[in-house]
């Protein structure tokens, strides 16, 4: 499965190494963990308990630079999702950014951005809530696009910006 060394996706922390397994005495029970250190914050390190499902479920590998255009270009990533109903998309979107799944996160992406696009040409503003959003599962990005793509985190939003729009 994940070896040490491997780069991954934890969840909203972004970009980790798996940098070592340790073994741990909790409750009378020695327990494996996977320990990440974030490429983005150094110092810091979290520890992944093997047995538990729920939080391997949060651990993606790195895709590859042609997986990534090819979920940029796909059907699914593109499908507007807009949701009208203020209350339901926080909800959803709150998910959404907690699940860290980047397809998700490019349709809720793409979806903000056709917003923000009709309600520019109707002269009106995004609401303050979207743009948050936005901004949340842009950062949640960047640090692997930025990765796949050999280009700097601040360059990503323009990059998956175009290759929305493109399609």
């Amino acid at each position: 499965m994940f070896q040490i060394g491997d780069l991954v996706t934890y969840g909203i922390h972004g970009v980790c190494r798996i940098a070592d397994q340790e073994e741990r005495t909790v409750e009378h029970r020695k327990i494996r963990y996977l320990v990440l250190t974030p490429l983005e914050q150094t110092g810091a390190r979290f520890l992944v308990p093997t047995h538990n499902e729920a939080a391997l479920s949060k651990l993606r590998r790195i895709l590859t630079r042609e997986e990534l255009e090819a979920l940029l270009r796909s059907e699914e990533v593109r499908r507007d999702t807009w949701i009208a109903d203020e209350n339901q998309r926080k909800q959803r979107y709150r998910e959404l950014i907690g699940s860290g799944d980047r397809t998700a996160l490019l349709k809720m992406i793409g979806s903000i951005l056709r917003h923000r696009e009709s309600q520019t040409a109707a002269g009106r503003k995004l609401h303050l809530c979207d743009d948050n959003f936005l901004r949340d599962a842009e950062r949640l990005i960047n640090g692997e696009f930025s990765l796949i793509l050999g280009i700097d985190p601040g360059q990503v939003g323009g990059y998956v910006r175009d290759a929305l729009r493109d399609a």
